[in-house]
């Protein structure tokens, strides 16, 4: 079998077999950070914990406002718009964005006092935000350079050293280095010496082959094409992160670390619904493409049910699942995750309605959707969490994606009329809205039942038969993506 599996890699042609790679490095990046997370909340005190997830919080949202995430999405039209130039094009996008960085830089020092007092990190933590982006930013650029050509060994070597490193750097230095600092620092600034070594060879490289720093074409494009996009990108970001930075500011660093490693717990069902989302946009946009929407109804159905199974099975296993991750001092968060979870599936049902917008060009619908869903959540943890704690930061986090998905439903609908095509062509809205409430109240219901640990593993017991029972079904769901991808191959 495995001379088998040998052979078939080896007659993959070269795109397939770099998409492989590519996906098994974003895939262990995900697992890496789930299985370092047991290490360090067990050598780190819940404080000292929150203190990195503060800074990474902050660290999530300056890198959209310093480089107009412009290493992303935008980055990779041009590499295609720009392929005859390509070189050129990067290191100037390398100009613009340390341009940028320099000039926050300056407005930072302009107005270093307040900025610190609001921010919440020490001097010298909000100085390494700035190098941070710095480094961060050619790494990614790089990646996407080479994926553009399907360089995926050099990929997966350098991609290793980056996912692998920073956790072990990490750890070692809190355990064995004798560092006059926070251990939450220490963490900081292990993860951060490791992309800044990287960062800069990356950063030379490609700025010595492109030998540009300013172009005023291509500074042009990357202000137009990023700056419409920052409002969408930020409100994303704001969503996953304004809860801890607005924790630490009126709960302290500790519930911080403790809400943190609930988030990390609930949002491994993300990695499911990106999964199935990668493997049901191929197949919804052909049907679209050719307004032949038969079957796209009852396929999105599925998926809703499945990703809805996952929220339960995460649901009833939430109190041994916070015991694998963390510490007694962390179970706490266990009450967070219910609203999580639920929450990671409105994101999965607003996707769906956001990549049909998409797809008839109506990227203004999505970016105002998703500005009044992260207007929504700020605004119910400065009235929420100061009056009932962290926990209540998770059922905030639910209401604005829950906003979003009306926001959404409303756009999609819209834009769907004027594409004269009816919502119920692509929609079972009956079916959504009645499975989103029976996972709402199950989600609620399994709170009361995590000192019952014999009722939730019946109740997991029986799920588990459930599933095992429909999975011709759960196959047949599977196999008619891939079948009709291949057909259109």
């Amino acid at each position: 079998m495995i001379d088998r599996i040998r052979k078939r890699y080896r007659n993959m042609d070269l795109a397939l077999k770099a998409s492989v790679w590519f996906v098994f490095c974003g895939v262990l990046k995900d697992a890496v950070d789930v299985l370092v997370t047991p290490i360090f909340t067990r050598i780190l005190t819940t404080e000292q914990y929150g203190v990195f997830n503060v800074y990474n919080s902050w660290f999530q949202i300056v890198k959209i406002l310093f480089t107009l995430y412009l290493f992303s999405d935008v980055f990779n039209v041009g590499l295609v718009k720009f392929s005859e130039d390509r070189d050129r094009f990067i290191s100037a996008t390398l100009g613009f964005i340390t341009a940028s960085v320099g000039a926050y830089f300056v407005l930072y020092l302009v107005f270093r006092t307040r900025l610190e007092s609001i921010i919440g990190l020490p001097g010298f933590l909000i100085l390494l935000l700035f190098a941070h982006v710095l480094v961060y930013v050619p790494y990614y650029c790089w990646i996407r350079r080479e994926r553009f050509d399907y360089h995926y060994k050099s990929v997966v070597i350098v991609s290793l050293l980056y996912i692998v490193l920073q956790p072990f750097c990490g750890i070692i230095a809190i355990l064995c280095l004798d560092i006059p600092l926070n251990p939450g620092y220490t963490r900081i600034l292990a993860a951060v010496g490791i992309q800044i070594l990287i960062g800069i060879v990356l950063y030379a490289g490609m700025m010595a082959r492109g030998k540009v720093f300013y172009s005023g074409k291509y500074w042009r494009y990357s202000l137009k094409t990023g700056i419409v996009l920052v409002p969408y990108n930020l409100s994303k970001v704001v969503l996953n992160q304004c809860d801890r930075i607005m924790i630490n500011h009126y709960s302290g660093a500790g519930d911080t670390g403790i809400y943190s490693v609930a988030h990390s717990a609930a949002f491994v069902l993300l990695a499911v619904t990106e999964a199935l989302d990668g493997a049901f946009v191929p197949w919804l946009y052909r049907k679209l493409k050719t307004r032949e929407c038969t079957g796209v109804r009852r396929m999105i159905n599925l998926l809703i049910v499945l990703v809805a199974i996952c929220v339960l099975a995460i649901n009833l296993i939430a109190p041994e699942l916070m015991k694998l991750l963390a510490r007694k001092e962390y179970y706490e968060g266990v009450y967070c995750i219910p609203a999580l979870v639920y929450s990671v599936y409105l994101i999965f049902v607003y996707t769906i309605f956001s990549n049909i917008e998409l797809f008839f060009g109506k990227n203004s619908y999505v970016t105002a959707a998703s500005t009044v869903g992260m207007v929504v959540n700020i605004v119910l943890n400065a009235l929420f969490i100061p009056r009932y704690g962290f926990v209540a930061a998770s059922y905030t986090t639910m209401a604005g994606f829950f906003t979003i998905c009306i926001g959404h439903f409303l756009l999609l609908r819209k834009s769907l009329a004027e594409e004269n095509m009816k919502m119920s062509d692509l929609i079972d809205i009956r079916a959504m809205l009645a499975v989103s409430g029976i996972m709402l109240a199950l989600s609620l219901l399994c709170l009361p039942l995590y000192r019952w640990g014999a009722i939730r593993w019946s109740l997991i017991a029986l799920l588990c038969m459930c599933v095992f029972f429909s999975r011709d079904r759960w196959l047949g769901l599977i196999t008619k993506l891939k079948g009709e991808e291949k057909e259109d191959g």
